[in-house]
């Protein structure tokens, strides 16, 4: 089984879309825990929105590419378009962040808020 941490994050109606990708990841994957929810800044994004953010973390017998897909599917449920980034609008971003023991995105991985949120999560 691979070990999977997820970086979900929406400056949109963000209460209801972070409840609502968490309602997909549980209906998709056992086992998920999340963090508790917690506000950023933008980062590069012409929007001065903040964000909320939470950090999800699991057990997949799903393939890397597998899981990547089903994680766009999720955002695309949630009705998120390639034209909403430009403006700043996100609906909902769902990031891999680690897949078992590889940080996929580093310098995400360094961001404040997931430095903060990491130790509520459990057999990371």
């Amino acid at each position: 089984m691979h070990k999977v941490l997820l970086s979900l994050g929406t400056n949109t109606h963000a209460r209801f879309n972070l409840n609502r990708a968490k309602t997909f990841l549980k209906l998709t994957f056992e086992n998920v825990q999340f963090t508790a929810a917690t506000e950023s800044k933008p980062y590069g994004l012409s929007s001065n929105s903040p964000f909320l953010n939470t950090l999800s973390y699991f057990r997949t017998n799903m393939n890397r590419e597998e899981l990547v897909l089903e994680l766009k599917n999720i955002e695309k449920k949630m009705g998120r378009l390639p034209e909403h980034k430009p403006i700043g609008k996100i609906i909902i971003d769902i990031d891999l962040i680690k897949w078992d023991d590889e940080i996929v995105k580093p310098e995400d991985y360094k961001r404040s808020y997931i430095r903060d949120l990491l130790p509520e999560l459990v057999d990371l």
